[in-house]
């Protein structure tokens, strides 16, 4: 295609401005069920009915993302974008899976009047600077799927672009470390990412708890402060005396260590973010590299947002075996040894003064959204709300701060728009015997009756609280109706819940849209009910869907069209609900056909079902069910308000210090026993067909668990599947790193790497004669016909005549085993044939086949080991190689004695 008239080489002003855009990427979804059931709940964005509309069970694409949750009553969404644009983001990539009808058509609902939307639907600009792509990855289950996703679609051209998770809510300046990241990357093309931190100490237990470590595990209910119970504040009270250290936004599921160079820039030499691994290790070279000014630290937070050269996406392209983000790509970046494949990944610390809290869970989200209103996230708060949000308010509420932390919204008088449906707008009435304790939250039209306390507490949009209610700790979040004597404790109450007379709401608890608690029903601690439809393969990532192609529907209008009214000045004694969406206590709620109640729960007023989260697939397939159960269920309550995380630090505690002991046990394994290989084992299991040796590839000879290996994984099965699922359309050294990369991980050897990729070029070799058993020399045809491209691969991987002998164990272990394979190998000369072309292609050289040979040689021809080896092919091959080694050796020596 040839240049325009109008070229001038390159040079027009346009497209260099184009290229200095400033691009983000917002990874809306956090991949986990964290804020589960709220983020499977239909949420169309505007507020329920009384009568909840049936939900036939799929809302994919419909469910609320976490990034429309609002906190301290304006979205997440809201939160990020302000900050995005005030760092001079001209182009936002919003990356999602689950929720993705929901995000665009709130993008659309609440643009401003002078925003404009593109042809394509989903081009919308924020404001005069800032352009937002929503790119739906609906086939996406982790971060890395989704970044390689965005790689395939080569949109990212700023270098460097932001790279930010959807759970972040910070006031940090950007300009600083883009610029220093610029620097490096000038300097250092290896330079490909800059890492956020925050330091926040590390967490700490008394020491005179260790002597009472073991009695943890026999704790009564009323010692455990995470037991359901009564007076369990009592027990926290007493718990909080102790001389406990456990920074509150740190997450219930990592415990970060960071090895870094202070004189070089904060490089960062090891990223471990597992809470129960006891020891982590550092390359040696990296000591000599960085003159040993190394610094090993426990107390800082990942902060969620990177500076990033589009180098890191080329990077998950080309290694797609990487899932997650930290630990995954991060940390074995950070562990290259090889100077030439080494990408540098740095730190940047915040500053004083600087901000930055992650809401991944509902623990978090409320230390988060108390922070804000504490003011230490300025201009992050309440009163600021009306200058920062310019992408349309979500209730365009006008805040003031009271005394004692308390925001109240002043904007009474008119109609509202967006959320709040066009219903007359009115400041918060609270009754003269209620107590307020900030820091709290009471939004627009929010109605408090007589002899309430609130405390620590936000209130959406429309929310009324009747007589003698207790609400402390929680977050209501609009249209709640929360009845007399009622008591909530630490819960979530999402949009058009109801709370009955005299109920009591436990902490931890979470309310789903739509949900009723009935008349004095007691909701134990730590309990979830949804009006979601139960998913019948309840797995975590229940939003993603291959098939999705509903579109979104956006409303035409924000506004109801109501004529104002002013309210009359005079309140009575008695509150009642002023929302007409929100039944009274004398109306019944029909109840939604898809959802089964649980009466016993919720009462027989109530409404809703309980949520159950589902056990996680790392757990090992051969544990318990009760107890892979018990585990998902003591996860969702270390992520809940309220949960005191004591408990959770001592486990950790006693993990760490157990497998400390154990690698020093003299009742364990000696050093000898660690360096042990696993040909041994293989070679002897071999001669058994009938037992699976590979169940407990897990196992030394001494059935010991080899460090690292995780429990039930066939490491060699593995191995094969991975070369299975290669595509040779694609380089062999993308194979060489996955290979690589799964060896580290299970503590494999490269005899088990080779092992698998020869039994895999097998298969791959007999998968072309799906309907016959090929002919010894049409094998051997195809074998070298696939060795072009596999050839480099055991090249790479072969490092001596172990990983050699593992290559002929392999090809042992498929003759004598069964189906097609055997088959083929078992019958003369096939195993001759195939074992003399890995000798021609140099895969595996005399030595290690006469190593072999001695081995075998000792096997009578009654086994089928031995049946094999002295099959006369055979045979005749290995007299053929001693032979034509032995006139190698004499040619040799008789060169030396004519020099």
């Amino acid at each position: 295609m040839g240049k325009s008239s109008g070229s001038s080489g390159g040079n027009d002003p346009s497209d260099n401005k184009h290229e200095q855009k400033l691009q983000a990427v917002l990874l809306a979804d956090t991949f986990c069920n964290s804020f589960h059931p709220i983020t499977l709940e239909d949420y169309s964005g505007s507020l329920p009915t009384s009568s909840p509309s049936p939900s036939d069970g799929n809302t994919k694409g419909r469910e609320r993302p976490l990034a429309l949750c609002p906190l301290n009553n304006v979205p997440l969404l809201h939160h990020t974008i302000d900050f995005l644009q005030s760092a001079g983001v001209e182009e936002l990539f919003l990356l999602c899976s689950s929720g993705a009808d929901a995000l665009e058509q709130y993008l659309h609902q609440h643009k401003q009047q002078s925003n404009k939307t593109h042809e394509n639907g989903n081009r919308i600009a924020w404001s005069s600077k800032l352009t937002i792509h929503l790119l739906r990855f609906t086939d996406c289950t982790n971060t890395g799927d989704a970044l390689r996703e965005l790689d395939r679609k080569n949109v990212i051209k700023s270098d460097p672009f932001i790279l930010m998770q959807g759970d972040v809510v910070t006031n940090v300046d950007l300009r600083e470390v883009m610029e220093q990241h610029a620097i490096r990357k000038k300097a250092d093309n290896s330079a490909i990412m800059t890492v956020l931190l925050q330091e926040v100490g590390g967490w700490g237990l008394d020491d005179e708890d260790d002597d009472n470590e073991e009695d943890d595990d026999n704790m009564t209910d009323s010692e455990n402060p995470n037991t359901p119970n009564d007076h369990h504040h009592n027990n926290k009270s007493k718990m909080m005396q102790k001389n406990h250290y456990l920074p509150p936004l740190r997450s219930s599921t990592d415990d970060l260590l960071l090895a870094m160079d202070p004189t070089h820039s904060n490089r960062i030499l090891l990223w471990d973010s597992h809470p129960h691994n006891s020891t982590s290790s550092i390359p040696t070279i990296f000591f000599a590299e960085n003159s040993s000014h190394i610094t090993l630290t426990r107390n800082h937070l990942d902060v969620g947002i990177d500076i990033c050269s589009p180098d890191v996406l080329a990077r998950f392209s080309d290694e797609f075996d990487y899932r997650e983000l930290r630990s995954q790509f991060v940390a074995n970046c950070v562990a290259e040894e090889e100077i030439g494949l080494q990408s540098r990944i740095f730190g940047y610390m915040l500053k004083r003064g600087e901000y930055a809290g992650r809401m991944g869970d509902m623990r978090r989200y409320h230390r988060v959204s108390m922070d804000l209103l504490r003011r230490w996230g300025y201009p992050l708060v309440p009163d600021q709300y009306n200058h920062s949000c310019s992408g349309g308010s979500y209730h365009e509420a006008s805040y003031v701060c009271e005394r004692h932390l308390v925001y109240r919204d002043v904007s009474g008088g008119g109609h509202g728009h967006g959320d709040n449906g066009g219903r007359e707008r009115k400041r918060s009435h609270v009754g003269r015997s209620t107590q307020l304790s900030g820091p709290l939250l009471l939004g627009p039209n929010a109605s408090i009756g007589e002899y309430c306390h609130l405390q620590r507490s936000v209130l959406g949009p429309n929310c009324t609280l009747m007589d003698n209610c207790h609400v402390v700790d929680s977050h209501l979040w609009g249209d709640v109706l929360v009845e007399e004597g009622a008591k909530l404790n630490g819960v979530i109450v999402c949009e058009g819940a109801i709370v009955r007379s005299g109920a009591v709401v436990d902490r931890g608890c979470v309310i789903g849209r739509g949900c009723v608690v009935g008349a004095g029903v007691h909701l134990k601690e730590f309990t979830r009910i949804t009006m979601a439809a139960e998913v019948e393969d309840d797995d975590d990532y229940s939003g993603f869907d291959d098939s999705s192609s509903d579109e979104s529907s956006s409303s035409g209008s924000d506004d109801s069209g109501t004529d104002d009214e002013e309210s009359s000045g005079e309140e009575s004694e008695k509150v009642t609900p002023q929302v007409s969406n929100i039944p009274s206590a004398t109306e019944e709620v029909e109840p939604n056909s898809a959802v089964d109640t649980n009466y016993e729960v919720v009462g027989k007023d109530g409404l809703g079902r309980v949520w159950a989260p589902s056990p996680s697939d790392e757990y090992d397939s051969d544990d318990d069910e009760e107890e892979k159960q018990a585990e998902a269920v003591e996860l969702m309550k270390s992520e809940s308000i309220g949960y005191d995380m004591t408990l959770l630090y001592k486990k950790w505690k006693k993990l760490q210090m157990e497998e400390e002991d154990d690698g020093f046990s003299l009742d364990g394994m000696s050093s000898d026993d660690d360096d042990m290989d696993m040909d041994d084992q293989w070679a002897d299991d071999i001669g058994d067909t009938n037992t699976d040796a590979n169940t407990f590839s897990h196992l030394d000879e001494d059935g010991m668990q080899i460090t690292g290996r995780q429990k039930g994984v066939d490491v060699v099965q593995e191995l094969r599947d991975i070369c299975l699922e290669h595509e040779t359309s694609s380089p062999v050294e993308n194979l060489r790193i996955e290979l690589n990369s799964f060896k580290f991980s299970q503590n494999a050897t490269y005899s088990d790497c080779c092992k698998g990729a020869m039994m895999a070029v097998m298969d791959k070799v007999l998968e072309g004669y799906p309907d016959s058993i090929p002919s010894p020399g049409k094998l051997v045809v195809s074998l070298k016909k696939a060795l072009e491209y596999w050839q480099q691969l055991f090249h790479s991987i072969c490092m001596g005549s172990e990983e050699e002998k593992a290559i002929i164990h392999a090809l042992e272990t498929m003759a004598l085993g069964s189906g097609k394979a055997a088959d083929v190998l078992g019958k003369e000369p096939a195993f001759r044939f195939v074992l003399q072309t890995l000798h021609d292609k140099e895969i595996v050289n005399e030595v290690a086949i006469f190593e072999w040979a001695e081995e075998r040689k000792e096997e009578g021809k009654d086994g089928s080991r031995g049946a094999l080896f002295w099959q006369q092919p055979t045979q005749d091959f290995l007299e053929w190689l001693e032979e034509s080694s032995d006139e190698d050796s004499s040619d040799g020596s008789d060169d030396e004695d004519s020099d």
